[in-house]
């Protein structure tokens, strides 16, 4: 009945078919044997940073206050008189919503009601309810939500790693905005950004698990008909227009500190990076996730020198964070001795630059992370992040796992040398005096 893209991956013993509706939504379906839950996801490629574009309906060159993105996932689930997590929750299946920088995802997981459950998807993206007065009232729930945060040292020191970083890109701002800029958001603009960003070509509908697969896609399309009136009629299929200038590497600040009243201090490093695209996304993640087990982990020197100094209780995470719009590393540690940490990561980053590879470690580290991706198979949360992250970056489902089987020591070496104290930036959180 449809014809299918098939990508498959002998070590995970999955296959993904992936076909596009008539309409321009890209279906995938994750074919899982054996597993009795099913995971169903919606999303769309708008997230955070995408504030600057050209209003499909217009043909007019907007922009629109921070959070707008966040804001529509939380009022997508309201419906006139009722509420979709509810709706979801009276059929005993579990459902939720996320926005990051660049995407917003809506999922549930069942195990019984599974084409019920996609019905109900369809429906709560498919009939937007906007109104003064609930946009009014979502405007106070996620100003706390915003208060809430800017009271959490782990969420302050993060973001301020990130302003310290970039000079004027929007990553520097909270994914939910701020106070300020919500307030300017009305039920015209989260129509704007609805029609816009919720049009069918820049969405995505993801299945994971035991599914008939053409009658899965069956179920999604004929959801959609409902809500299409020209529903595969030679429909014009719009360009997205989306403006977002990339970074040189040049950063904000040095150091960004803050006292709160806390209990344990907390610091971040930032390296700011040059941006790549497609493969060398995934190749980056790989090399940061084998530093991280290589030089941060339990089983270091580094953690146990510093676990005796009593600077830390856990290892420092050493994390890549990267799209076709930004690239850094990020190291974050909580320690009672921020200063004398400080020193020592600036002093081991400047070691372990300059200091031959141990081949044993860099092989064992390497299988293990080739085992845990075999392991993570059983996971249906992860196999569906990897399509996210594949329709995301333009990649093949499973290069992932290509990439990190052609990961060498040379790689590992290049990218240390990446971590340029030029491009570094400090964020400290301190105790309040």
């Amino acid at each position: 009945m449809y014809d299918y893209q098939i990508q498959k991956s002998e070590e995970l013993g999955e296959t993904t078919y992936i076909t596009t509706l008539k309409n321009g939504l890209t279906v995938y379906v994750c074919k899982k044997e054996g597993y009795k839950k099913k995971m169903g996801l919606f999303g769309t490629k708008y997230g955070s940073i995408i504030n600057d574009f050209v209003d499909i309906s217009t043909g007019k060159r907007i922009q629109v206050p921070d959070g707008i993105a966040h804001f529509l996932e939380h009022k997508l689930f309201e419906k006139e008189g009722e509420n979709a997590l509810d709706m979801f929750s009276k059929m005993g299946v579990s459902s939720n919503a996320y926005t990051t920088f660049d995407h917003t995802v809506y999922f549930f997981e069942t195990i019984e009601k599974f084409e019920e459950s996609i019905d109900m998807l369809v429906k709560l993206i498919k009939e937007p309810y906007f109104t003064k007065e609930n946009v009014e009232k979502e405007q106070g729930i996620i100003g706390q939500e915003i208060s809430m945060y800017d009271d959490d040292p782990g969420f302050v020191v993060y973001f301020n790693a990130l302003r310290a970083m970039y000079k004027k890109h929007p990553i520097r701002i909270d994914i939910a905005g701020t106070i300020e800029t919500i307030s300017h958001i009305d039920k015209d603009l989260l129509y704007t950004c609805y029609h816009t960003f919720y049009s069918p070509q820049n969405m995505f509908f993801i299945v994971v698990g035991d599914v008939d697969v053409d009658e899965t896609v069956k179920r999604i399309e004929q959801n959609i008909c409902k809500y299409e009136e020209n529903y595969g009629k030679n429909e014009t299929i719009s360009k997205i227009e989306k403006f977002l200038e990339i970074e040189d590497r040049e950063i904000a600040q040095k150091e960004i500190s803050k006292a709160m009243d806390i209990y344990m201090p907390q610091i971040c490093l930032g390296y700011k990076l040059d941006v790549v695209t497609k493969q060398e996304i995934l190749r980056r993640e790989a090399i940061c996730s084998m530093i991280s087990d290589m030089y941060f982990s339990k089983l270091t020197k580094f953690y146990e020198e510093e676990y005796e100094k009593g600077m830390i209780t856990e290892p420092v995470s050493f994390d890549y964070e990267g799209s076709q719009y930004f690239s850094h590393v990020i190291l974050s540690s909580v320690t009672k001795k921020v200063n004398e940490l400080k020193d020592d990561l600036l002093k081991y980053i400047h070691k372990i630059k300059n200091e031959p590879i141990d081949s044993t470690l860099f092989e064992l580290i390497k299988k293990k992370k080739l085992g845990s991706i075999v392991m993570s198979a059983e996971n249906l949360n992860i196999s569906y992040r990897r399509i996210i992250e594949a329709i995301l970056e333009n990649v093949d489902i499973y290069d992932d796992i290509a990439i990190l089987k052609s990961i060498t020591e040379k790689d590992i070496r290049e990218f240390l040398n990446l971590l340029d104290d030029h491009y570094m930036a400090i964020s400290i959180v301190t105790n309040k005096q």
